[in-house]
């Protein structure tokens, strides 16, 4: 299609331009392309920050009248030939397809290109109707090292089934950078991923306002018995970035700069020199070239958004623990999932844990991460070796105990007596059961006791097989618990109604139950160490003694 001249192109998101900090202002970097791509091109830009606006006015020499608040102040004015979407992710979409249906001819997005699979799908059908051609960034496949690789690649340089490994580090994320990454491989093995197999490290981070892992390793599969390593986060002891390191059945390939090979003819260093333009210089002739001639384009659209499913696919296996097979069709962000997990319904009111270390054992902590993670809000812990004082429970809406002290203080067997005898929900948990040996009121909260000494309770370290009674332990029907430690031989010392049982080598234990005298009290007998309270059984299990005490 023949553009009128001089071609018009603008750049939506100019960003904070930083000496050396390309990406700080990547739509610097897409200026520089358009002018050195025709330096009669007519440039336009839109930022919502006047700061950012001026400055890219001033640098590329920018007309006030061609410098726009928004995207809608510009289409009033001018329809652009090209498109630069430099926004952050979340603007993608919109203002891809926004172009589309404003007549643009040719689009640029930068990485990732979408945040959510849906999304994709909506820019290639909106580009696909309106006949804009639609590139995404992802422009490594325009520089001399890898052009060089693939030709040594494709010549069977290092022989068949090759298995690449490219790392990123310095805290960037799969959608930051790793998509970069795949892109290039998808381009080097001529084909995108047969499927893909991931774990993560994710905390709850984000960057540029939606989700990211901290971590990542990703083993993908390709056509041809070839395969790729992806590993984001920890540093790369063994090259800097941008290396790539690839080997085959008769050789290594290590691509920095230039591209070295060692085989079975010893060690080559094969120089890679540019023939012509290079990076977003390069992809936005391509995209001229598409444009105005029906050319095809390196970085269309419909090739590379396959890097950004990856992506997607990559987090999806991480979600669910398994391969996820192509073709990925992932249409949500699996990582907003995990980072968006639904709350479980509590008491109103904060979460008290009255716990103490209980000899080292993480449980304490594995029960406030626990809380925490599963509703969103951790819970007040109080050390139950400096005792517990009424002010600690204002506003609480439920107590947890964990401990085994000796002896309460006065102000503790103060506030432990009004919390209980005023029905308030209280789920002794684990340990509890030993707390406070000499205190008659607090074992017949308890219903069952540790009995300390020789000839009393035990606690053989086994795994178990968890079985509900009835109702009491949520949606639970039956669950294996790994090594943890089981108690047997608990002192009966009031009426209880048993609610779930343990099955180990030596029988059946009682693992739950809820006082007949005080239903406001209930008991939660698994869980001494700190990594059981990762484990789905044990945090359901808990939160349901929590909802049956306040019921």
């Amino acid at each position: 299609m023949k553009t009128s001249s001089p071609r018009i192109a603008a750049v939506i998101g100019c960003g904070r331009f930083v000496e050396g900090k390309e990406g700080w202002a990547i739509g610097h970097a897409h200026a520089d392309a358009y002018r050195q791509a025709d330096s009669s091109l007519r440039l336009v830009a839109v930022d919502i920050n006047p700061e950012n606006l001026r400055a890219f006015g001033e640098r590329f020499g920018v007309a006030p009248a061609d410098l726009f608040a928004s995207t809608e102040a510009m289409y009033a004015a001018l329809t652009p030939h090209y498109v630069s979407v430099c926004t952050w992710p979340r603007l993608h979409a919109p203002q891809v397809i926004e172009a589309a249906a404003r007549g643009v001819l040719g689009i640029v997005c930068e990485k990732p290109m979408a945040l959510e699979g849906a999304e994709i799908d909506a820019m290639l059908a909106a580009c696909a109707k309106s006949g804009a051609r639609l590139a995404i960034a992802h422009q490594r496949c325009y520089n001399a090292p890898y052009i060089l690789a693939k030709r040594l690649l494709d010549q069977g340089a290092i022989g068949e089934r090759p298995v690449l490994e490219a790392r990123v580090g310095d805290g960037w994320d799969i959608l930051s950078w790793s998509v970069h990454w795949f892109d290039l491989t998808h381009w080097l093995f001529d084909a995108a991923p047969l499927s893909v197999l991931a774990g993560v490290d994710h905390n709850g981070s984000r960057r540029y306002q939606h989700a990211v892992e901290n971590a990542s390793v990703i083993f993908a599969e390709y056509p041809g018995d070839r395969q790729a390593l992806f590993i984001t986060g920890p540093h790369n002891h063994h090259g800097e970035v941008g290396d790539i390191f690839i080997r085959g059945t008769r050789g290594f390939m290590r691509i920095r700069g230039d591209v070295e090979i060692w085989n079975e003819a010893g060690y080559a260093r094969h120089p890679a020199r540019s023939e012509g333009p290079t990076d977003f210089h390069a992809l936005v002739l391509d995209l001229f070239d598409a444009v105005e001639t029906g050319a095809a384009m390196r970085c269309d659209a419909v090739r590379t958004a396959n890097s950004t499913r990856t992506a997607y696919a990559a987090h999806e296996s991480a979600r669910l623990r398994r391969v996820i097979h192509a073709p990925f069709q992932t249409g949500f962000a699996p990582l907003e999932v995990l980072q968006n997990p639904p709350r479980p319904a509590l008491p109103a009111g904060r979460v008290v844990l009255f716990a103490d270390e209980h000899f080292g054992s993480g449980g304490r902590e594995g029960i406030a991460e626990a809380i925490n993670e599963l509703t969103g809000a951790a819970p007040v812990v109080i050390d139950a070796a400096k005792g517990l004082a009424s002010a600690d429970l204002a506003d609480a809406g439920a107590l947890l105990l964990y401990h085994t002290q000796p002896e309460p203080s006065d102000a503790t067997r103060a506030a432990l007596t009004t919390w209980v005898e005023s029905g308030k929900p209280t789920v002794f948990i684990h340990c509890a059961c030993g707390g406070y040996p000499n205190w008659d009121a607090y074992k017949k909260w308890a219903g069952r006791v540790w009995v300390w000494g020789p000839g009393g309770s035990e606690h053989p370290y086994e795994p178990c097989t968890l079985t509900p009674l009835g109702a009491g332990v949520g949606d639970l029907a039956s669950a294996w618990l790994p090594l943890d430690e089981v108690f047997i031989k608990l002192a009966s010392t009031s009426e209880t109604e048993d609610l779930a049982e343990v099955q180990i080598s030596s029988g059946r234990h009682p693992a739950a139950w809820r006082s007949m005298r005080w239903p406001n009290i209930t008991a939660w007998i698994p869980g001494h160490r700190r990594e059981m309270w990762t484990l789905p059984a044990l945090r359901e299990g808990l939160l349901a003694q929590i909802r049956l005490a306040a019921a």
